[in-house]
């Protein structure tokens, strides 16, 4: 009987996963970002980190489920047809006004509220074009939303048929985080208009 020969390898350790709760999500790390760094440096990019989305008959429970297991504030909202037709954030499902005004409008029960009853549809979205985000610098997008309110930024580019498509987002909170502004307390301090009030303090 031949011996077995010593293996050149070892086995690793590996250990019950009993007590781990959370999870990474693969965010490009952010460096030493600056007023005058590139403003694509802040874009969550989904070629790279794909985009979270939720069918528009989806319940606002599901919802917040969807977000809370992502640790995302954003999801894209797609019909049947995989249409994009709008966007829902935590801010809006926690808030209450838009959920009161949406089971008040259709005469439903809140665990009956839908997704498409209470998302920002896309007519009324803004966003950049990743062409014209790779040209800019954090202040330049600092200071374009000096007055908007919203707490997430959707970027386009045109697809291979040259079509308009969503590219990916900035998120105000991410904006914060890579100038050193901590905007979570209080916690609705995470919208774009906080950080350039912020901001223009900080670099005055």
């Amino acid at each position: 009987m031949n011996a077995i020969a010593p293996s050149a390898y070892h086995t690793l350790e590996v250990k019950p996963l009993e007590q781990v709760t959370t999870s990474r999500l693969p965010l490009q790390p952010l460096g030493d970002i600056n007023m005058d760094s590139p403003a694509s440096e802040l874009l969550t990019d989904f070629s790279v980190t794909a985009g979270r989305s939720i069918q528009g008959s989806a319940s606002i429970g599901q919802a917040l489920a969807t977000m809370k297991q992502a640790g995302v504030r954003l999801l894209l909202v797609h019909d049947h047809d995989g249409t994009f037709t709008g966007v829902v954030t935590s801010r809006e499902l926690q808030g209450g006004r838009v959920v009161m005004r949406a089971m008040t409008r259709f005469d439903v029960q809140r665990d009956e509220v839908t997704v498409d009853m209470v998302q920002v549809p896309r007519a009324e979205l803004h966003g950049i074009a990743l062409s014209v985000l790779k040209r800019a610098r954090v202040g330049d997008l600092v200071e374009t939303l000096r007055q908007s309110g919203e707490s997430h930024l959707l970027v386009t580019e045109e697809d291979s048929d040259g079509h308009p498509c969503i590219r990916g987002l900035i998120a105000a909170s991410r904006v914060g985080q890579a100038l050193g502004l901590h905007l979570e307390h209080p916690p609705e301090a995470r919208s774009f208009a906080d950080i350039c009030r912020a901001v223009l303090g900080k670099y005055e």
